[in-house]
């Protein structure tokens, strides 16, 4: 850190590609300063709190990020070549799934992403509210299990996981169902999850159906309906 002499002189460009190299899983404004040679203040000069930090790096990452998509492909297989988009560019770059989970879109990278997929979506015959509803959803266990993935990656080999799998062992149930599950690797699971879900999405909302209501409470047999109630009213 710089604690003298002349200040030196840097942009909000230079701010970004130092938080870039440190990554969104590390970046911190002290992190960014130590790199550029420079105090925290001085950040801050140019980037006003931590979450500002964290969009102008985030989105920096995302403009990265292309997706590409063949027209010709069927929806479900489309979905899942989404997830695994999504996937492959959060595993090489750590911290972007749970970036993108917290908050999306938050800038004009997310909403480029955003509005490619709806549009390879409404070439699928959906509108853009299902098709906001069928790309969250996707996303969303993608991103997440995205994140699982690389927690449970980051403990690989340790104690903690040793300590897991010999109480496992103890029990004759989970070792029952261990035993039963075939070699697969993490991306086997995922594509499995991600289809099944990709097609319980488009049996629910398929192109050109309205979004579904939220079910309704029934009224009591021989009762009035009851209504909900959210909040107290004075």
């Amino acid at each position: 850190m710089r604690t003298g002499g002349r200040p030196a002189s840097f942009t909000v460009a230079d701010v970004i590609a130092a938080g870039k190299r440190i990554g969104l899983n590390e970046l911190t404004m002290q992190r960014v300063a130590d790199a550029l040679g420079v105090t925290t203040a001085a950040i801050y000069r140019h980037v006003p709190s931590r979450s500002a930090l964290e969009t102008l790096v985030g989105e920096a990452i995302l403009d990265e990020l292309r997706l590409t998509d063949d027209p010709a492909q069927p929806l479900v297989p489309h979905l899942v070549g989404f997830a695994l988009q999504l996937r492959r560019f959060t595993h090489d770059h750590p911290g972007t799934a749970g970036y993108m989970l917290r908050l999306f879109p938050r800038g004009q990278s997310g909403i480029r992403l955003m509005e490619q997929e709806l549009r390879a979506l409404g070439e699928r015959g959906y509108d853009p509210a299902a098709a906001t509803v069928i790309a969250s959803g996707i996303a969303t266990i993608a991103l997440g299990v995205s994140v699982a993935e690389q927690e449970q990656a980051a403990v690989a080999g340790s104690e903690v996981v040793e300590h897991a799998l010999t109480a496992i062992a103890g029990s004759a149930l989970l070792r029952q169902a261990k035993a039963g599950i075939p070699h697969h690797t993490s991306e086997d699971y995922f594509m499995l999850l991600l289809t099944s879900a990709a097609e319980g999405l488009v049996a629910r909302l398929p192109p050109g159906a309205p979004i579904p209501a939220p079910d309704q409470p029934q009224a009591p047999a021989g009762g009035p309906a009851t209504i909900p109630i959210t909040e107290k009213t004075p």
